[in-house]
């Protein structure tokens, strides 16, 4: 028992105490919201194998909605949007006190001319 204590106070800390400055290169971090081209197409709410990305249609707008609580941080949403709106960042420091911060969302408007260039206006 005495071996053990005395080993334990000889080794010390082994333990870092300081934080990555950046992540690894290939580091796939938090996915974010970089433009306001979003179309609406929600393949990324349906190729999401963690239901992290939620999309809400209105007359006026879409709201998109990304859950970091339930994200899995694997890209796919970033290599299936086709206006790539959606991007992978490197940033690994997620941690928070406030719940709300695990949320990102976005509303973007929806233009008249768009809806008549997809056939889906009056």
């Amino acid at each position: 028992m005495f071996d053990l204590i005395r080993k334990i106070l000889q080794t010390k800390t082994v333990t870092k105490t300081h934080l990555f400055d950046e992540a690894p290169q290939r580091y796939q971090g938090k996915p974010i919201f970089t433009t306001n081209e979003c179309t609406g197409c929600e393949s990324c709410v349906t190729e999401c194998p963690a239901n992290a990305i939620e999309i809400h249609k209105n007359g006026e707008s879409i709201t998109l909605s990304l859950s970091y609580s339930n994200c899995i941080f694997c890209g796919i949403c970033a290599e299936q949007c086709e206006t790539k709106m959606i991007q992978v960042t490197n940033e690994y420091r997620l941690a928070t006190r406030d719940k709300e911060a695990l949320t990102s969302t976005v509303t973007i408007p929806i233009e008249t001319s768009e809806l008549l260039t997809t056939g889906k206006g009056g």
